[in-house]
C-alpha cells in the first residue's frame, strides 16, 4: 500500500472511534429506559411475574444465538452485525410501543433479543481492532471507558427527558420516537471501517469459527474463569436495578419523577466508567475484580434491609459497578484472545451472563410478588456473594498456576542457555 493509502485507511480506521461513540449513544438514548416496567404494569396490566416470564424466551434465544450472532461478526463483517443488529432492534422497539395483547410484546421481546446478541460483542471488537490496527490497543481501556460513560450519558438524558415526556403523554409515544433514534444508527455503523481479511482468514468455514472460539475459552481456565465471573457481575449489576421502577413506585414516586431519581445511578456509572482505569491502577487488578461482587452484596443487603425511599441510594453502589465492570474487565478479556475470534469470545461472556439471567429471571417476578421486593434484594445479595466471590476465586487461582508454569519454563529456559555457554 503506498503512503497516500495508508493515510486514508489510519484515517478510515480513526474514524471509528468516534463513530463507535456515535452508534451507542443511540442506542442507548432510549426513553423509554425510565417507564418501560410502569408501562407493562399500568398500560398493558401485566404482574412482575409475567413481566419476568416475558424476559426467559428472551435470555434463551441470546444463549443460544449469541455466540453464532459473534461468529458472523468475525465471519462476515462487524460492522454488517452492528448494522443488523440496531435495524432489528429499531423495529423490536416500534412493535413493543404498539402490542396490545402479551404474545405481540413477547414477539417484539424475541427480536429484541436477537438483536443485542448482534451487536454484542461487535462492536468492542471493531473498535479494539481499529485501535490495534492504528498502534494504539493501549489506549482501548481508556476510550473504552469514555464510550461506557458516553452510553450512560445517553442514558441518564433519556431517562430525564423520558419520564416526563410519558407523563406530559403517553408510554407508546416515547417508545416509538426510541424505535426511530435506534434507527438512525444503522447508517453509521455502514459508514465504519474493517481491514480486508487475507484469504485464508475470510473464507474460515462458519462453524471451525464457532468451535474454535469455544475450544479458545475452554482451553484457557483463567479465561474460562473471568469470562464466568464476567457474566455473574453483569447480571448481578443488570438485575437489581431493573426492579428500581417498582421499588420507587411503591415509595410514592410519580411517573413524571421517575427519571429523575434514576439517573443518579446512570451518572454514578459514567462517573466509575471514567474513572476505572485509576481504579485498577490503585488497587490492582484482584483488588478491584473483588471489589465488584461485595460492592453489588452491601448495596443489595441495604435495600433489602431498610424500608425507606432514601434507601434509594443504594442503587448508587451498584450503578458504579455497572459502569465499572465493562471497562475493568474489556482490556483484560481482549488482550487474552486472538482477533480473527474476538466477536465470538466476546460472545461467549454474555452468553454465561444471560445463561444466569435465563435460570433466575422467571423466578425473580414471583418472589417479588409473593414476598415483596425486600426480599428479592436479600436473594440478590446471596447470589452475588456467592457466586461472584467464588468465580473470581477460582480466576485468582488459576492466575497463580499460569503464573508458576511460566516461571518454570522461563527458569528451564534459562537453564539451557546457561549449558549451552557453558558447553
Amino acid at each position: 500500500m503506498d503512503l497516500l493509502g495508508r493515510i486514508r485507511e489510519d484515517m478510515a480506521f480513526e474514524s471509528n472511534i468516534w463513530k463507535s461513540y456515535a452508534y451507542r449513544f443511540l442506542m442507548e438514548f432510549q426513553l423509554w429506559l425510565p417507564i418501560w416496567i410502569v408501562y407493562l404494569q399500568q398500560q398493558r396490566g401485566l404482574s412482575l411475574t409475567k413481566i419476568t416470564l416475558l424476559d426467559l424466551p428472551f435470555f434463551v434465544l441470546m444463549v443460544f444465538a449469541e455466540v453464532p450472532t459473534g461468529a458472523v461478526a468475525d465471519r462476515f463483517g462487524r460492522r454488517w452485525s452492528l448494522m443488523l443488529g440496531s435495524s432489528l432492534f429499531a423495529v423490536a422497539v416500534f412493535i413493543f410501543g404498539i402490542a396490545d395483547n402479551y404474545a405481540v410484546i413477547l414477539l417484539s421481546y424475541t427480536a429484541w433479543g436477537l438483536a443485542l446478541t448482534f451487536q454484542s460483542g461487535a462492536d468492542a471488537a471493531l473498535l479494539y481492532d481499529s485501535l490495534k490496527h492504528l498502534d494504539r490497543e493501549e489506549d482501548f481501556q481508556r476510550i473504552n471507558s469514555r464510550l461506557w460513560a458516553l452510553r450512560s450519558g445517553a442514558a441518564v438524558c433519556a431517562l430525564l427527558i423520558g419520564a416526563p415526556v410519558a407523563a406530559m403523554t403517553d408510554f407508546s409515544s416515547v417508545i416509538i420516537f426510541s424505535a426511530i433514534v435506534a434507527a438512525l444508527a444503522t447508517p453509521i455503523a455502514f459508514s465504519m471501517h474493517e481491514a480486508k481479511r487475507d484469504h485464508e482468514e475470510a473464507h474460515d468455514a462458519y462453524f471451525q469459527t464457532l468451535i474454535g472460539g469455544l475450544r479458545e475459552v475452554w482451553d484457557q481456565p483463567s479465561l474460562r474463569y473471568i469470562i464466568l465471573y464476567a457474566g455473574i457481575i453483569s447480571a448481578a449489576a443488570f438485575a437489581p436495578m431493573v426492579f428500581q421502577q417498582p421499588f420507587l413506585s411503591h415509595h410514592g414516586v410519580s411517573v413524571g419523577g421517575l427519571g429523575l431519581w434514576q439517573a443518579p445511578v446512570r451518572g454514578a456509572g459514567i462517573v466509575s466508567a471514567l474513572l476505572a482505569h485509576r481504579f485498577l491502577a490503585s488497587s490492582g487488578q484482584r483488588g478491584a475484580f473483588f471489589a465488584m461482587p461485595v460492592a453489588l452484596t452491601l448495596a443489595s443487603l441495604a435495600v433489602a434491609g431498610i424500608d425507606h425511599a432514601w434507601v434509594f441510594v443504594a442503587f448508587l453502589g451498584m450503578g458504579v459497578v455497572a459502569g465499572a465492570q465493562n471497562p475493568l474487565l474489556a482490556t483484560y478479556i481482549n488482550r487474552r484472545i486472538p482477533s480473527e475470534r474476538r466477536a465470538t469470545i466476546l460472545s461467549v461472556q454474555s452468553v454465561v451472563g444471560n445463561l444466569i439471567f435465563a435460570a433466575i429471571w422467571p423466578l425473580n417476578g414471583m418472589v417479588a410478588d409473593a414476598f415483596g421486593l425486600r426480599a428479592l434484594f436479600f436473594v440478590f445479595a446471596v447470589l452475588t456473594a456467592v457466586f461472584g466471590i467464588a468465580s473470581i476465586a477460582l480466576w485468582s487461582r488459576a492466575e497463580d498456576r499460569e503464573r508458576a508454569e511460566m516461571d518454570e519454563l522461563n527458569r528451564a529456559l534459562l537453564g539451557r542457555e546457561r549449558e549451552a555457554i557453558a558447553v
